[in-house]
């Protein structure tokens, strides 16, 4: 079932971008310098439509990924504190099971295994 959801989402995604790339191949120049006169003086670099729109949106989608891991940087590091306790919890509940099963006598715990 997962194949044939990536297959139905991903194949048209590809030609879409295929037939995007195909249709953009006109080269674009892009200035490096934010400062230089539109003449084309400064420091640029020519490349094609398709490559700076798709570099474009991959740098975009990095960059809101990088941004949502630091944003949560605090909600895991509570999910980890807690993890911690609920652990230390479960090993003291378990202590204080076994300490009370072992204060228990013996008539006890052979009719509490007859239940």
């Amino acid at each position: 079932m997962k194949a044939v959801l990536r297959i139905v989402i991903f194949v048209p995604l590809a030609l879409l971008i295929l037939f995007f790339s195909m249709a953009n191949r006109t080269p674009v120049r892009i200035g490096l310098d934010p400062f230089a006169a539109n003449d084309g003086s400064g420091p640029s670099v020519e490349a094609p439509m398709f490559l700076v729109v798709l570099a474009s949106m991959a740098i975009g989608v990095l960059a809101g990924g990088v941004s949502s891991w630091l944003g949560h940087l605090s909600v895991r590091r509570d999910a980890k504190i807690a993890r911690a306790e609920a652990k230390k919890t479960r090993l003291e509940v378990e202590k204080l099971r076994q300490q009370a099963l072992a204060q228990l006598p013996a008539d006890s715990t052979a009719k509490a295994g007859k239940r």
